[in-house]
């Protein structure tokens, strides 16, 4: 069997009310699951493990309850969580305040006190511990609670490094370091007391102080608390003049007082009006207790921060008187006070921060009760008008007056000091010591009343007070004193049943013990215990602009198509299918064969041809010796040793070479026609050399 537990049947209680409309808060859903009753058994599902199918039914009851309007117990519910919850978020707000606080001090504290120097004449080592005490203060001397990390305003680092240099100079860093670590640690909380004393006084003088709040004085802050605390006080009364009409109502319009014929009316409220009226009353006496709770706090509050306040001007004042305009004063005289000054200064703001936790509490049951706060319906209005002015409590006086009954028949401390008899004891004011002292179980309401009427009414202790299980219950009658003495088994287990009916009892009552698994503190402490893993940073990268596509990947207009695929999937659907692979299958697997490609070929050969084309020089002949016409003779060298082509200007140097060219170079010259002569190579360098020559 698969056990679920409570938180995760909590989380599927928001998300179903979150789907139906009606958004709640985790306490308020842990405390719905972990009062449904089961009726198999007439306890809570929480009290045993649940499996997957009671998980169901808590679910789907717990929704119902919360949605219906007909169920009035979850307004009490959901005024307890919330109040619970928000008192529990701040005490944890502040809580983490001081935590992030105390941490960077004790760091700065385990590192001063833990300094060591590596010779005495360790310049440098002194200037950082004393660097390190100047951050210590900057975190301990700028506000009235500290801080975590230190302001960065020029003006406090100045005040606070001129305040260090006049208590503590540097001088003082080596008598400093030769104290052990305790004694660091207290010279510095010494140190951080004087410091902020200075800057207090700098600022009553009004020369200094920048970023401490003033607490001396300031009549809006007192005028503040005093105008809540008479706005507190105000709904005290009304809420005990309507609990007060309730009780009346409910009584008046039981058989009981028809039957005695104390009063007659025209229309009497239905039983379910009663009930009702029953369940109403349980959720004014919530709310006035919570009013009670806050009025005891803001009272206690606003004495303590009034005394903390007058002590302020009283160091203030001596202050003035012995340091006036005096240069030097005796440190033995004025560091106390300095120290004083700060002790009372943060205690008078820690009680300004209570009272601004009250305060912000005090608004929230106002929102809650605009959302909800029931009245009595008409005829048990009209009722009231006509009941006489007696209060519920004497009616319930009054059915003793027939059967007087004798209280002081039960036992005394004196048959059973240590209160191990077993049997109920009646203390008084005669034979206890510690009557005044003594805690009232079930918050000073009547057992006996609400295990037989289910109605929830203050006893009177001036009855007396029974011990009994180690529990001290008082009564609003003496008849019902008398008969939970007779048989008080039998109405502790009464109060049991009844805080099944109307689980907003266990809280009201405060029997926690009875109902661990039902208890409203146990629920909002893991509620604020697993909000902090919750509480992690994540990041995602996500696009600029979103582009939404909706295009149907799947979609067909043809009908005929869709028609085809229809009749192909049923087609396919009547055969079975089986393959084989063979050679020449086509669902044969693909086959790859790898070609080398020839290499690229070349020949290298060591025969390299070309050609030399012939050369052409052009001279001018008969400008020297004797006059003559002047010739321009075009000589063709052949570069490859053949021939050689020359103008007919050479007669005379190649005269004797061969008889016919001779005559006919004579002849050219005669002529005066250009004339072009192929000689070899050799032959026409030598014949230009001599005639160059």
């Amino acid at each position: 069997m698969a056990v679920v537990s409570v938180q995760s049947i909590s989380r599927e209680l928001m998300l179903a009310c979150r789907q139906l409309g009606s958004a709640i808060s985790e306490a308020l859903a842990s405390l719905v699951v972990s009062t449904i009753v089961d009726s198999n058994n007439g306890g809570f599902y929480a009290e045993r493990p649940i499996d997957e199918a009671g998980a169901h039914v808590v679910v789907e009851e717990a929704a119902r309850r919360i949605l219906s309007r007909e169920d009035v117990s979850i307004a009490c519910l959901r005024l307890q969580a919330s109040y619970e919850s928000a008192f529990a978020e701040l005490e944890k707000v502040q809580q983490d305040q001081r935590s992030a606080a105390k941490e960077a001090e004790g760091n700065a504290v385990n590192w001063i006190s833990g300094f060591t120097a590596r010779f005495d004449q360790d310049f440098d080592s002194l200037m950082a511990l004393y660097k390190k005490i100047y951050h210590f203060l900057m975190l301990r001397c700028t506000s009235h609670t500290g801080v975590a990390l230190p302001p960065s305003n020029v003006n406090i680092e100045r005040e606070v490094a001129a305040a260090l240099e006049s208590v503590f100079p540097r001088v003082g860093l080596r008598a400093f370091v030769a104290l052990t670590d305790h004694e660091r640690a207290a010279q510095l909380q010494e140190l951080a007391g004087i410091v902020l004393g200075i800057r207090l006084f700098n600022q009553h003088q009004k020369k200094g102080g920048v970023g401490l709040p003033e607490v001396a004085g300031e009549k809006g802050e007192q005028l503040r608390f005093s105008s809540l605390l008479e706005s507190v006080q105000k709904e005290v009364d009304e809420l005990n003049d309507i609990c007060k009409g309730f009780v009346d109502v409910i009584l008046a319009a039981t058989k009981e007082q028809l039957a005695s014929g104390r009063a007659s009316w025209n229309k009497l409220p239905s039983e379910a009006e009663t009930e009702r009226a029953r369940s109403d009353l349980l959720y004014h006496r919530q709310y006035l207790c919570y009013l009670l709770n806050l009025q005891e706090d803001i009272t206690g509050g606003a004495e303590r921060l009034q005394n903390d306040q007058k002590k302020l001007a009283e160091e203030f004042i001596d202050l003035d008187a012995l340091i006036g305009g005096r240069v030097s004063v005796p440190k033995e005289q004025v560091y106390p006070r300095f120290d004083a000054l700060a002790r009372s200064y943060r205690a008078a703001w820690r009680e300004i921060q209570a009272l601004e936790a009250r305060g912000k509490l005090h608004n929230m049951l106002r929102s809650l009760r605009e959302q909800y706060f029931p009245s009595l319906p008409a005829s048990g209005q009209e009722m009231l008008t006509t009941l006489p002015s007696r209060d519920g409590i004497l009616m319930l006086e009054g059915d003793d007056q027939e059967d007087p009954v004798d209280l002081d028949a039960i036992p005394d401390p004196s048959s059973d000091p240590d209160g191990l008899a077993g049997h109920p004891v009646r203390l008084t004011m005669e034979n206890s010591d510690r009557f005044l002292q003594l805690p009232l179980d079930f918050q000073g309401f009547c057992v006996h009343t609400l295990a037989t009427r289910r109605l929830l009414v203050p006893g009177n202790p001036a009855l007396g007070v029974v011990r009994y299980a180690g529990r001290y219950c008082v009564f609003a009658a003496e008849r019902s004193c008398a008969e939970f003495c007779a048989e008080p088994d039998r109405y502790f287990g009464g109060i049991r049943e009844v805080c099944y009916k109307h689980p907003e009892l266990i809280h009201l009552l405060r029997i926690h013990e009875d109902f661990p698994k039902a208890s409203l503190n146990t629920i909002i402490t893991e509620t604020v215990a697993n909000q902090v893993p919750m509480q992690v940073d994540a990041g995602t990268e996500t696009p600029l602009h979103f582009q939404e596509s909706n295009i149907e990947k799947g979609y067909e207009w043809n009908e005929w198509k869709l028609r085809r695929d229809a009749l192909h999937m049923a087609d396919i659907k009547k055969k079975s299918t089986s393959a084989t692979q063979t050679a020449s299958s086509h669902l044969r697997r693909e086959g790859q064969t790898q070609v080398y490609l020839p290499k690229e070929a070349a020949t290298n050969t060591s025969v390299s041809r070309g050609t030399n084309p012939p050369r052409l020089r052009r001279y001018m002949v008969g400008m020297r010796g004797e006059p003559q016409p002047m010739r321009v003779t075009e000589i063709k060298f052949d570069l490859n040793g053949s021939a050689t082509t020359c103008s007919p200007s050479l007669p005379r140097l190649l005269a004797g070479t061969n008889g016919e060219e001779s005559s006919t170079l004579n002849k050219g010259m005669r002529d005066s026609t250009p004339l072009n002569i192929h000689v070899p190579m050799p032959v026409c360098l030598l014949a230009l050399r001599l005639w160059s020559s």
